[in-house]
C-alpha cells in the first residue's frame, strides 16, 4: 500500500502527468494505492479511482480489487488527511501483531508536490519511518548535511528514507522494491 499525496504543478511534467503515470505503475506493480491531495481529482480523471480501471492492475491487486468491487486507486482525501492515514498504518501494524511502522510494506509518495503542505506530509513521513517518495527534487540540494540527513541517515534514527526521482517509472520500481523487501521480511 502506498499513500500518494499530491498537488499539481506544472514544475517537471505537464499537470498531473508523472501523478498519474507514477499511480498507473504502481497498481501494475500489485501495489495499492491510496490518494490525497489535489492531484486526488488527477486520478479521477484518469478513471484510476473507478472499478473499471482494475484491467491495468497487476494479477493479485486485480484478484483482491474483484473480490471487494474497489478500484486499484482508492481516494482517501485531501493532503491535510494524513491524519488518517497514519491511523490506518498503525492499523495495520496492530493487525500483523505490533509490526514497527518501518518494518510494514508500506510507502509515502508525493509524485507532484507543491505546497508547503504536502512538503509537511513528506517530512511526517520520514518521522514516521517511511520509505517517501518526492518529486520534484526538493529545493535544499545547497544543503549536503542536510540531503545526507534526509537520503541516508534518517533510516538509523526513524527508519525512513527518502527518494528523489524524476522518472516515474525507475520511482514505482523504487517502492515496489521496498515494498517487496518489508513483504519479505514478514513472509508475506
Amino acid at each position: 500500500m502506498v499513500g500518494l499525496v499530491s498537488c499539481t504543478t506544472l514544475r517537471d511534467h505537464g499537470q498531473d502527468v508523472h501523478t498519474v503515470k507514477v499511480a498507473e505503475e504502481l497498481i501494475k506493480r500489485d501495489i495499492l494505492v491510496l490518494s490525497l491531495g489535489c492531484g486526488n481529482a488527477a486520478l479521477q480523471v484518469a478513471g484510476l479511482c473507478s472499478p473499471e480501471a482494475v484491467h491495468k492492475a497487476g494479477p493479485g491487486l486485480q484478484e483482491v480489487c474483484k473480490a471487494l468491487g474497489t478500484p486499484p486507486v482508492l481516494s482517501f482525501g485531501t493532503c491535510t488527511d494524513t491524519g488518517r492515514l497514519a491511523d490506518l498504518i498503525c492499523m495495520v501494524s496492530e493487525a500483523l501483531g505490533g509490526v514497527p511502522v518501518p518494518d510494514l510494506p508500506m510507502a509515502a509518495c508525493a509524485p507532484e508536490y507543491m505546497e508547503q503542505k504536502a512538503t509537511i506530509d513528506a517530512i511526517f513521513a520520514l518521522a514516521f519511518g517511511l520509505y517517501t517518495y518526492v518529486n520534484p527534487v526538493p529545493p535544499v540540494t545547497g544543503a549536503p548535511n542536510l540531503v545526507k540527513l534526509l537520503t541516508e541517515d534518517i533510516r538509523g534514527i526513524t527508519g525512513g528514507l527518502l527518494n528523489v526521482e524524476r522518472d516515474a517509472v525507475k520511482a514505482a520500481e523504487g517502492i515496489h522494491q521496498h515494498i517487496e523487501a518489508k513483504r519479505k521480511g514478514l513472509g508475506l
